[in-house]
């Protein structure tokens, strides 16, 4: 994937993780002029459903519609028919071989991500799975895997971009949420990095939510994340 092809407006895919579609609807209507990506999750599309991504897509904005899906594979295939023909960009499932190959089977022309490992795991629960190896050798097992069955891109933390671009090269879409600029509060991730280290290190486009959400002026948060990005993507260039 060409880094330089992707609008900077398009960069930042804002996390809509609301339980109100009201309020929703006035994020993506104070934002767009601004961003023109927005995340649809578990938490809004159960609330607000289909319209709600009609909306989006209405204001002429880009959806990654994140549900993460995880189940027997016809389930997944069905499921991911769905979402065809609703103006959906980017979909999510978890990176298990079976499930990624339904997804991409329902042939929708969406892009089909893997999630890799949640941002919210780290050593303790590795333990609890009895995991020999770390965080890194389980995200890039889990890419190898997917990307080998032909699933166009993956969602990782940013800690492991770099190892992703360096082992699986620049032929697939690479999300980054847990992405928090400098002195945010981590809230529950606890793999993440800052915009300019996460597009340095390969990522495509970067999820962030609270950050902007609940920054005193979130223009300026936006416009200060831009610039790190811009700024990032200046320097791999030179």
């Amino acid at each position: 994937m060409n880094p330089t092809a992707i609008p900077l407006e398009e960069r930042i895919i804002f996390a809509l993780d609301l339980a109100d579609p009201g309020e929703a609807r006035a994020l993506v209507d104070r934002l767009c002029g601004r961003i023109r990506f927005f995340k649809v999750g578990l938490q809004l599309f159960f609330a607000g459903g289909w319209p709600m991504v009609d909306y989006i897509v209405g204001k002429g904005c880009k959806v990654m519609l994140d549900l993460k899906l995880y189940d027997i594979p016809a389930t997944v295939q069905l499921a991911v028919r769905q979402f065809a023909n609703r103006g959906v960009s980017l979909t999510t499932v978890h990176g298990y071989g079976p499930v990624v190959e339904a997804a991409l089977a329902a042939e929708t022309g969406i892009q089909i991500l893997a999630v890799t490992v949640l941002t919210s795991f780290g050593a303790e629960q590795l333990r609890e799975l009895q995991y020999p190896g770390t965080v890194d050798d389980l995200v890039l097992q889990r890419a190898e895997a997917v990307l080998r069955l032909g699933c166009h891109g993956v969602v990782c933390s940013a800690r492991e971009a770099a190892l992703l671009r360096g082992r699986l090269g620049h032929d697939f879409v690479m999300v980054t949420p847990g992405i928090r600029p400098a002195g945010a509060d981590l809230n529950d991730q606890q793999r993440v990095a800052t915009p300019g280290r996460a597009i340095a290190d390969g990522a495509d486009y970067l999820v962030i939510g609270r950050p902007i959400r609940d920054a005193h002026d979130p223009e300026a948060c936006i416009t200060a994340v831009q610039d790190e990005i811009s700024a990032a993507l200046a320097a791999m260039q030179r």
